[in-house]
């Protein structure tokens, strides 16, 4: 490996670092199809549902697309009432329907993550491995729909679910994340506010994540070469003392 090949290498790794596009929130009435490429990492709570049952989380509770808590707020709406020894304080695990959240994917499924009449939820996405990854998709269903205004914050960017009147009880937003470039990790909040806009965090305005799909991207061919270079340096060197000695 030579020193000009290694300098190619660390210019090709300098422009797909450079050129990557912003930080994007897109989000959309889910129109019931499917929808990602099919493949990477997929979180639909079944699992997690048939081994704890319907109830509350720990905060920290941890999943194959990272950690989710609580924004703080207890809730005392229906969807707390409704759960005997629910303390409205954390976030549930839920199957069926419960005031128009329920499962959205996977198909046949039942179970779903639900905000808990809470402020909402916080999200720390990460993949086994610290594996790469730059978008992603999930659906929030029963959205801003008692009065509430749900706010989706990540990396200094933030997208109001509703802008106008009240969203309709049991709607499904489908939500991209586009990173704009290959991360291993990332913070997202959906909080409830009351009014478009403000700081002002309200509670029993319900709403629930299913459906977490995240493909994680293989290294550029820079990476690799980068890597191959400085590893060939590094052996040559290694000789070079050797012979010295």
């Amino acid at each position: 490996m030579t020193l000009s090949k290694l300098f190619l290498a660390v210019g090709f790794v300098t422009f797909w670092s450079t050129s990557a596009q912003a930080l994007t929130i897109d989000v959309s009435q889910y129109d019931g199809s499917a929808y990602g490429n099919g493949q990477g990492v997929f979180e639909g709570f079944e699992v997690h549902g048939a081994v704890h049952g319907e109830g509350e989380v720990a905060n920290g509770f941890s999943t194959a697309v990272g950690t989710f808590s609580t924004l703080g707020g207890v809730g005392t709406g229906g969807t707390v009432s409704g759960l005997p020894g629910n303390s409205g304080s954390m976030l549930a695990l839920r199957e069926g329907n419960v005031f128009g959240r329920e499962n959205v994917s996977p198909n046949g499924g039942s179970w779903f993550l639900d905000s808990n009449d809470t402020w909402g939820l916080n999200w720390d996405v990460a993949l086994a491995g610290g594996k790469l990854f730059t978008k992603l998709i999930f659906t929030v269903s029963d959205a801003s729909d008692v009065g509430g205004f749900l706010r989706i914050s990540t990396g200094g960017q933030n997208h109001e679910v509703r802008t106008g009147g009240k969203l309709s009880n049991g709607n499904v937003q489908l939500v991209t994340i586009d990173f704009g470039a290959p991360t291993n990790s990332a913070t997202i909040a959906l909080a409830n506010y009351s009014s478009l806009g403000g700081n002002n965090p309200v509670r029993n305005d319900g709403f629930s994540i299913d459906g977490v799909q995240i493909a994680a991207v293989p290294l550029p061919p820079s990476i690799l070469l980068l890597g191959g270079a400085l590893f060939g340096l590094g052996f040559v060197s290694y000789r070079r003392r050797r012979v010295l000695v």
